[in-house]
């Protein structure tokens, strides 16, 4: 097994990141391990050069920043960014139904997973909850995790479905719903699951007003190969960027600029809320530490000018049995660095001043990275970056660590590239 801090950092932000709202937990614990203070982003914030702060706007996003002992405004700051959420089966009101005894949850799909590998896999549920409060307007919030396979979605038997090795279409509403268990009495007008989950947190029923959550698979992360060459874990996209912006900006050592991490939520559904990176709260978190030195809004966005972004998220390596759907020439493999992405329709944003200066870093620090293009007839998904770069116009450029198998259940990456990624960041937010 490869032991290296880049990959321990990971596996633990794998194994506490159960909803996006734990990811964003994990991450304030760790930065507050490391010294960060916490701002109220409500609140004027006074700031002192040399100094680390973080502030987490909502529950599934998170900024913070490190600001040089001799940072200079003008310098503008090296910001890194990333998502907290990932494709998955997320409860709808009213949460549970029944069918000739078995109880099962209902349930929708968010961002694009590959359903069928969420098949017969042990989930647990985790998210938040917010319950009855004596202020009407904001009612308590809660993180939960119910920490045990709770429930599975069923595949039918190949003897009933013989064409399920030939690509059967998936009902999203009908072969999703996973069973919780079985029932011999007649349902109650309180729900079973939320039953369940006011006696697992000791709340009253009555109490729980809504709930924000998804369901995970518990399978732990595993090192795979004959000399463990590979990561296979569920929760890869986009956690492998989480950990990497976080230990990269706490062991960074910025002198004269800021640097600084941003972590979203909604990527894989748009990021069109108010927690996504289309929204303008780096623009605010941006505008209020320029604020605590004395400068305006306007003076904020001139400082910006000579500033630089990575978006980091996660890109397809090569995969050997399925050649025709690569690029001729761009073929990144699993455990020979991160890759850059690159795309003239800015599906990826980039332009090559900020790819030559990623490559120069790169070089001068002796991190390995590939480049990745998509096939010319394939429309290929999309990033934060462009969305990011259109509300903060600077250079930007996208990476992150190739994978097999994005969006499944279980995800797969080269155990060696994490490091170089935690290494990229350190070396940007050290600039």
């Amino acid at each position: 097994m490869l032991d290296n801090q880049a990959l321990n950092h990971l596996i633990h932000f794998l194994k506490a990141g159960v909803s996006p709202y734990h990811t964003v937990s994990h991450a304030a614990d760790t930065l507050d391990a490391a010294g960060f203070q916490a701002l109220d982003f409500k609140a004027p914030w006074a700031l002192e050069k040399g100094k680390s702060y973080y502030c987490r706007t909502f529950s599934g996003e998170l900024f913070a920043f490190r600001i040089g002992t001799h940072a200079v405004l003008e310098n503008g700051v090296r910001i890194a960014a990333g998502h907290v959420d990932w494709p998955c089966l997320r409860i709808k009101p009213a949460p549970t139904f029944s069918k000739q005894g078995y109880l099962q949850a209902n349930v929708e799909v968010y961002g694009g997973p590959i359903l069928s590998t969420f098949f017969d896999r042990p989930l647990s549920i985790a998210g938040k909850i917010t319950l009855r409060s004596q202020d009407i307007l904001h009612p308590e919030v809660r993180y939960i995790d119910l920490k045990k396979p709770v429930c599975i979605v069923p595949n039918l038997a190949i003897h009933m479905n013989r064409q399920v090795n030939d690509g059967v279409a998936i009902d999203k509403q009908l072969h999703m719903m996973p069973v919780l268990g079985m029932i011999q009495e007649q349902l109650n007008e309180h729900d079973r699951l939320l039953e369940y989950i006011a006696a697992h947190e000791n709340v009253a029923y009555d109490d729980i007003l809504d709930y924000e959550l998804c369901l995970y698979n518990m399978d732990e992360p595993a090192f795979v190969g004959l000399s463990d060459e590979f990561l296979s874990a569920p929760r890869l996209d986009d956690t492998t960027a989480v950990s990497a912006i976080v230990h990269g900006l706490i062991d960074s050592t910025p002198d004269d600029v800021i640097s600084l991490g941003a972590l979203f939520d909604n990527e894989e559904v748009g990021s069109h809320t108010k927690q996504g990176a289309d929204a303008l709260m780096l623009n605010f978190v941006l505008e209020k530490i320029w604020a605590a030195f004395g400068k305006s809004g306007h003076e904020c966005y001139a400082d910006l000018a000579g500033s630089m972004i990575l978006s980091i998220d996660v890109g397809h390596g090569y995969h050997p049995n399925y050649p025709s759907t690569f690029d001729i020439t761009t073929l990144p493999v699993l455990g020979s660095g991160f890759v850059i992405k690159t795309d003239s329709n800015q599906k990826y944003a980039w332009d090559s001043e900020a790819v030559g200066a990623l490559l120069q870093l790169c070089q001068h620090a002796h991190i390995p990275c590939q480049r990745f293009a998509k096939r010319s007839n394939v429309a290929g998904g999309g990033t934060i970056a462009s969305l990011i770069s259109a509300h903060i116009p600077v250079k930007t450029v996208d990476m992150g660590v190739p994978l097999l198998s994005m969006h499944s259940a279980r995800e797969l990456m080269g155990a060696a590239d994490q490091e170089a990624l935690e290494n990229a960041v350190r070396s940007f937010m050290s600039l």
